[in-house]
């Protein structure tokens, strides 16, 4: 039977005319476990709605799209809609889709097919297809106006006055139409062109009312749509006034109508003040976290370049904010906790190796090197849960450069002796008046440089120090293994590594470069990888060269 959108229900399904839920139509098919006829199915329903549906397994896998093959298709499980259907049986999410380079809306819910199986289904629609509509809507109304008062003018000064009298009234009736009521219709009976065109101005009339509440119906079912998001949405145009907010946004805001003002006078918060202004200004699409009335929020902001107005998203991550508070919690005491005991161990076993025998010290060997490994993981975690915490303030001076490359020199003078690796330094003369946390700074170079040689078996490290406007650059290059390009993106996360054997042969923690991004952030600066595969890394810091 032909399927059309009626409701959106509580549980997130879409029901056909005859209250058959698509659910119905698709579960006996997953559960036979036939996907061929599944996305056959679900692509007919898919035309019939004029939307795009798409069936997901649990794990992210797609099994069912009404647009695309689902075999090519990646894996949906990051998606926000996905995440949330799962974790709180209903998931919608806005956001730019780039296969189709639209702006679309997307509603997700669980359907269970059985006590061993759970299915999410998701439909999607674009956001601009009812702005576009309504544009060409009011230029069609505007024209057919214009149309048919120029006819009328124009037929009012060529023709006599035994026709004046149906003109007038043709005119009057078209005032009206342009006014809203398109209830009024045209009844010459002169049998010429005068009743042609009252017979054309009726059938136009049927058409703009057909139209126009076509134009409602979809419009209130948009409002619907941003009412049932639980994510705070707000619209506002160039000059700052809100043109639209859900329920969810008023809630946030603490108020009910907020139509029509600006955004300036019910958001007291400098903070998120900053960053409406700055996506206003910037004319870019932003992404922050803020913390408003003691809540934490993802702040998307999007802007329609159409009709210059700024789409904002508060997503409220406070739970997600808890749970990582949690996690850091954990990590410390856990990581306190190991210490002692840790170096206990790592006291004892030097004990050991001047009491076995030679048949035995490669095992206390052993021993001693991975309990290094921990000792060393574990300081690692203290480090970055330090660095991690809300408080955590810098400890600023006027760096001595010289005494930095000094003291680096001395510290890796084994380990490049070893490998047979050159460490040159080229610093700048005109360094004064640099000021950073020294002992951070000195932990980057340590990290970075460590990495260096770990991953080098010949070559040299070059490091170089120079002023670039009011910033201080910092390069650190090598001639080592490099990093593979698909890896880049995530090598300052913690305990990430490339290669697993690799890291466990040349003991890594995968913490060393999440330290140096945590260091770079609180000095304000950034962070940049150039590598190639067997080629060399490249490590490019920009810093401020005044923390003030």
């Amino acid at each position: 039977c032909r399927t059309n959108p009626r409701r959106l229900g509580d549980s997130g399904h879409w029901t056909t005319n005859s209250d058959r839920r698509i659910d119905k139509i698709i579960s006996p098919i997953i559960d036979k476990g036939d996907l061929n006829i599944l996305d056959s199915t679900v692509k007919d329903i898919g035309k019939d709605l004029r939307s795009r549906i798409t069936i997901i397994e649990k794990n992210g896998k797609v099994i069912a799209d009404s647009k695309a093959n689902p075999k090519s298709m990646e894996n949906h499980l990051d998606r926000p809609e996905v995440v949330s259907a799962i974790t709180n049986g209903f998931g919608t999410a806005i956001r730019h889709s780039f296969s189709v380079d639209k702006d679309m809306m997307y509603v997700a819910s669980p359907l269970k097919i059985n006590d061993k199986k759970v299915v999410i289904t998701r439909l999607s629609v674009f956001m601009d297809d009812y702005i576009t509509f309504i544009n060409n809507l009011e230029q069609n109304i505007l024209k057919i106006i214009l149309i048919s008062l120029f006819i009328t003018i124009f037929l009012a000064i060529i023709l006599s006055k035994t026709i004046t009298k149906p003109i007038n009234i043709l005119v009057s009736d078209t005032n009206k139409v342009a006014e809203g009521d398109f209830s009024i219709r045209s009844n010459i009976k002169t049998n010429d062109e005068l009743e042609l065109l009252g017979n054309s101005f009726n059938k136009m009339i049927e058409k703009l009312d057909e139209l126009f509440t076509q134009t409602v119906n979809q419009k209130d079912e948009l409002n619907k749509i941003i009412s049932s998001i639980q994510e705070g949405l707000v619209v506002i145009d160039k000059s700052g006034i809100i043109t639209l907010s859900n329920e969810s946004f008023n809630n946030i805001i603490g108020l009910k109508s907020l139509k029509g003002k600006s955004y300036k006078e019910v958001i007291r918060d400098e903070n998120v003040i900053k960053i409406i202004k700055n996506m206003i200004i910037s004319n870019t699409n932003i992404t922050n976290e803020l913390e408003f009335k003691g809540e934490y929020y993802i702040c998307n902001g999007n802007l329609i370049n159409d009709n210059n107005e700024l789409v904002i998203i508060f997503n409220n991550i406070s739970n997600l904010k808890k749970l990582e508070n949690i996690k850091r919690d954990f990590v410390v005491n856990v990581s306190h906790e190991l210490r002692t005991p840790l170096t206990v161990i790592n006291g004892y076993i030097e004990t050991l190796e001047d009491e076995v025998d030679d048949k035995n010290k490669k095992y206390v060997n052993i021993i001693k090197n991975h309990t290094k490994r921990l000792i060393n993981i574990v300081q690692d975690l203290l480090i970055i849960s330090e660095l991690e915490q809300k408080n955590t303030t810098l400890d600023i001076s006027e760096v001595n450069v010289t005494e930095l490359v000094e003291n680096l020199k001395s510290t890796f003078e084994q380990k490049l002796k070893e490998k047979n690796i050159n460490l040159n330094f080229n610093i700048e003369n005109d360094l004064h008046g640099f000021y950073a946390d020294s002992f951070k700074l000195d932990q980057i170079f340590i990290n970075l440089i460590d990495n260096s040689i770990k991953y080098s078996e010949k070559g040299s490290i070059e490091v170089q120090i120079k002023k670039e406007d009011s910033n201080i650059k910092i390069e650190i290059s090598d001639t080592g293994l490099g990093i593979p390009e698909k890896d880049q993106e995530r090598i300052f996360e913690r305990f990430y590594t490339v290669d697993k054997s690799r890291s466990r042969q040349y003991s890594g923690t995968g913490l060393g470069l999440s330290i140096v991004k945590h260091i770079v952030n609180l000095h304000k600066g950034k962070i940049e990888l150039v590598s190639k595969l067997n080629n060399g890394s490249k490590f490019i810091i920009t810093l401020p060269k005044n923390q003030n």
